[in-house]
């Protein structure tokens, strides 16, 4: 590879270790980056680290989408039934003592999840990036949104019955301030949800700069699970329950990542479920099309296999404040 890397630059953030290794490459249409780990303590993360100037080059209007939601309303409408699954799925995991749980949700997106919350009575919150367009938010009048970095938020400490990072932590400049701030801001006997793209997953290790939740330069950091888990301990969490399988992100996450191996345009389908068309796409997008179906079966039987031996598409852990903390 021809990209020199300033070691001083590069320093892995967690551990300050100058030992770094370059796994791959990978290109946007605007840039090349390259995907760099650390030697001691295993976290991979993009180089040049992409910061918000980098991300507005890229489009942020596409990533979120350029009409009202995010994907076509069929899409919504799944996302609206798995989001009230969820709600009530973590709600079931908290005390019933409590008559209106306090809920953050941090990149929260629309608030869709919030919502759902909000049906059992929840007192909720939601944190996004300015970035975001916020004529999108759901349901502002009965949902406290934040904007800006979640360090610098003024929200009351040890507060909230659920806290939610769902495939945000990659995102974020620093993870190990944020889960920190997390800690500090849940309730002794809370719960936080946290998922983000498996680095040590099957579909990872197969498809590399192809891979589906690679999603460069949007995914600042890429977390294997031993060192999600490392994180989490060093900041005084019990892991109550670790998956690695996932329903939607999962099993399209492997389809999209077998069209992006077969040379189609990088993720074309999905941005086409965005609502996102390159103009004369119509017929290679039925192909493609045609192909997810095809595939959808055999890869549900490998999502499944992969996650058995928890190589699945995404880490997702359930934990808790540690009692000795």
């Amino acid at each position: 590879m021809n990209m020199v890397i300033n070691m001083d630059s590069a320093l892995c953030p967690l551990c300050h270790c100058k030992d770094l290794r370059i796994l791959f490459r990978a290109e946007t249409v605007h840039s090349i980056f390259c995907i760099i780990q650390c030697r001691q303590c295993n976290l991979a993360r993009t180089y040049p680290f992409p910061d918000d100037d980098v991300l507005h080059v890229h489009d942020t209007f596409c990533y979120y989408g350029k009409n009202e939601s995010k994907f076509i309303p069929v899409l919504q409408y799944i996302r609206d039934r798995l989001s009230k699954i969820r709600a009530r799925r973590y709600l079931s995991m908290i005390s019933t003592s409590i008559q209106s749980p306090r809920i953050l949700d941090i990149g929260c997106a629309d608030g869709r999840l919030l919502n759902s919350f909000l049906e059992y009575g929840c007192d909720c919150y939601g944190v996004e990036h300015l970035f975001y367009p916020k004529n999108r938010f759901l349901n502002s009048d009965r949902i406290k949104y934040f904007v800006g970095d979640l360090e610098s938020l003024d929200l009351k400490e040890r507060s909230f019955d659920i806290i939610i990072l769902w495939h945000v932590l990659e995102h974020m400049d620093n993870p190990d301030a944020v889960i920190n701030r997390v800690f500090d801001l849940l309730s002794p006997n809370g719960l936080f949800v946290l998922a983000v793209p498996n680095f040590s997953g099957m579909d990872a290790k197969i498809f590399k700069q192809l891979w589906f939740h690679l999603n460069i330069p949007w995914h600042k950091y890429h977390f294997t699970e031993k060192f999600l888990h490392c994180l989490v301990e060093k900041n005084s969490f019990q892991i109550v329950k670790s998956t690695t399988f996932c329903l939607e992100q999962g099993i399209y996450g492997i389809i999209q990542s077998i069209l992006n191996f077969m040379r189609w345009p990088k993720n074309e389908l999905y941005e086409a479920m965005k609502g996102i068309f390159l103009r004369g796409r119509l017929l290679p997008l039925l192909f493609q099309s045609i192909i997810a179906v095809i595939l959808l079966m055999p890869c549900t039987l490998i999502c499944l296999i992969a996650s058995m031996r928890q190589e699945g598409s995404v880490l997702k852990l359930i934990l808790r404040k540690n009692r000795n903390s």
